[in-house]
């Protein structure tokens, strides 16, 4: 796969897989879901490489395409965004990831490079080879031709699929960790790496690798290779004969590495030319037929049990149409992002019977407060009658920076309204009528945009945390299960703390399986200092940690609380937005609903 360049020539076709955003590629393309890494390993397989990111000398592109030499990790003198090796204009047609087909690995060695300020770091080097069961590369066909492929290329469409839920969510108690998706906002990356090193010197200890190409390993995609493999005599590795200047040890590990035995182990210079035999296409083995075609499957869009919202579910569509890797940003369908092929879901509501009755996962009932937190419980205090009865779990920080009441029923009158309005969410959201939305978050480090990893819809007031003014319904068009929502948030606020709270804005989120909210704060301008949320479906870990603490003890969670289906968690005062920052975890699906009062004019 490679990164878009504005090349040379115009690209008369389109690639079958293509994508403008990162994250499109790591949710769609199974191949590649290292949403920062250039390289992705899964059982220890390289399964997708980016070419681009840093530059280096002597990487090629050589029999248009169908001998690739790059390079993994080594340090770099600058950062280049964009691959300038492919002979055509992927930037013409605003794709940004290209996928090229299935390749080889074919060699592997280690060289130095000298930067201009004449230093010398070892470049790890890869050699690749089209894999000619594919047939030929994509940009070599004609227009006809290519349209022709597309069609034999393409997979199966399968709307129906078996699917079981209930069974697996009875024991669903995993706690997620945290995932590349929230690295890709953070960027601490813990992808696998190509280990990089300075070489050693002669009279110094040769540097220890975490990772080493078994040399059998290697010498299976060697067979009949035209390029003649020489065992150094020092380390016992065999290395390629690369360069035209002569046979060199390539192992960065080897006293002698990078020397010319026949040179009186004279350096090997740093103008160097390829071996006419190195780069001579191999006979390699055959390719499994399993890799003969990588188009990602199509999405179950009519599974047989109707259950719509588990995580396969989250995962983007690759269009048959145009080859558009898409990440799922409507709830109700999956849209191709360039030609807008839908690709329909069928499902049905699901009950809240099971989901509510998730073990959280957690050894604590209700909450958890950090040792050192200086946070104060108060007594629980029952509220209500008989039809509206529940409880007020108050959690006060420290030195008056506003306090968490976290509102609970225990009566029968809430918890049907609550059933029946998780219901309607989920039919309002399938019709198109509520429109649920994945929008891009304002603050990230990925090349494209970043949507978030859950789906919202705003009413009232623009909140600009979260879509802004284009993600925002008035309350003239705003669906009746969000209107309900905030009439029930008003209703138990008021009536469980004793003071009257009106809200004009309510931003609806829903969570599908393995999706979450990251850490956050509410610092929309102009919020007033009460902020209230509905919690429906399965239950949810709603965390607290101090705000703009790095390292250190107060960077720990310092409150957790599990919400329920139908809790009402407020959190009252600003100090908890000034001073603390928040994130939901749900078990499983769930829709929230979360009120606030905004000021129209920002102040």
């Amino acid at each position: 796969m490679l990164k878009a360049d504005v090349a040379l020539q115009e690209l008369h076709v389109m690639p079958h897989i293509w994508a403008e955003s990162r994250q499109e590629v790591c949710e769609s393309f199974d191949w590649f879901r290292s949403y920062q890494g250039g390289v992705y390993f899964a059982n220890n397989i390289t399964k997708g490489y980016l070419l681009s990111g840093f530059p280096a000398k002597r990487d090629g592109f050589f029999h248009n395409g169908k001998l690739i030499i790059s390079h993994g990790g080594g340090k770099a003198e600058s950062k280049i965004n964009l691959y300038a090796l492919f002979p055509y204009n992927l930037g013409g047609k605003n794709i940004t990831y290209a996928v090229l087909g299935v390749y080889n690995i074919t060699h592997a060695w280690a060289e130095y490079e000298t930067t201009k300020s004449g230093q010398k770091h070892v470049r790890f080097k890869f050699s690749f080879q089209w894999c000619k069961e594919q047939g030929e590369p994509w940009w070599h066909a004609t227009k006809d031709k290519f349209t022709e492929e597309r069609a034999t290329l393409m997979p199966v469409v399968s709307s129906t699929e078996d699917t079981t839920c209930d069974a697996s969510l009875e024991n669903d108690n995993a706690r997620t960790s945290e995932s590349d998706y929230e690295e890709a906002m953070d960027i601490s990356p813990d992808d696998e790496r190509i280990p990089s090193t300075t070489a050693a010197s002669p009279g110094n200890a040769a540097p220890k690798f975490s990772r080493r190409m078994p040399e059998d390993r290697v010498s299976t995609f060697r067979k009949n290779a035209a390029s003649a493999d020489r065992r150094c005599m020092y380390c016992g590795m065999r290395s390629p004969a690369v360069f035209s200047v002569g046979w060199g040890c390539l192992n960065a590990t080897c006293t002698y590495f990078w020397r010319l035995p026949e040179a009186g182990n004279d350096p090997i210079p740093d103008d160097l030319t390829f071996d006419e035999g190195f780069l001579q296409l191999q006979t390699l083995l055959p390719l499994d037929s399993g890799f003969r075609n990588i188009n990602p499957s199509q999405p179950v869009t009519n599974p047989r049990d109707k259950i719509t919202t588990l995580q396969a579910f989250t995962r983007g569509m690759h269009c048959i149409k145009c080859g558009r890797l898409s990440c799922r940003s409507k709830w109700e369908h999956w849209e191709c992002a360039n030609c807008q092929n839908v690709l329909a879901v069928n499902g049905a509501p699901r009950p809240v019977k099971v989901l509510k009755s998730l073990n959280p996962g957690v050894n604590f009932q209700w909450y958890f407060v950090g040792k050192d937190a200086g946070i104060i419980k108060s007594p629980v205090k029952p509220f209500g009658d008989h039809q509206t009865a529940g409880n007020v779990l108050t959690f006060s920080f420290p030195e008056g920076r506003g306090q968490i009441h976290h509102i609970q029923h225990n009566s029968m009158g809430p918890l049907v309204r609550l059933d029946t309005l998780f219901e309607e969410y989920q039919m309002q959201a399938a019709d198109g009528s509520l429109p649920f939305r994945r929008w891009p978050l304002r603050s990230h480090k990925l090349r494209g945009s970043l949507l978030t990893n859950y789906f919202s819809q705003n009413c009232g007031v623009p909140y600009h945390y979260v879509g802004g003014t284009a993600n925002t319904l008035t309350w003239e068009e705003a669906p009746t299960a969000v209107v309900k929502a905030k009439e029930f948030i008003e209703e138990r606020t008021n009536l469980a703390l004793n003071k009257q709270s009106e809200f004009n804005e309510v931003l609806s989120a829903a969570y599908m399986e393995k999706q979450k909210m990251s850490f956050h704060t509410d610092d929309e301008k102009g919020l007033g200092s009460v902020v209230a949320g509905l919690s429906l479906g399965s239950p949810a870990l709603m965390h607290f940690r101090r705000r703009n603490v790095k390292h250190g003890p107060e960077r720990k969670i310092c409150l957790s609380i599990v919400l329920r289906h139908g809790d009402v968690l407020v959190m009252d005062g600003t100090g908890v937005q000034q001073y603390y920052e928040h994130m939901v975890e749900p078990i499983n699906f769930r829709i929230a609903a979360t009120a606030r009062y905004i000021n129209p004019d920002r102040k």
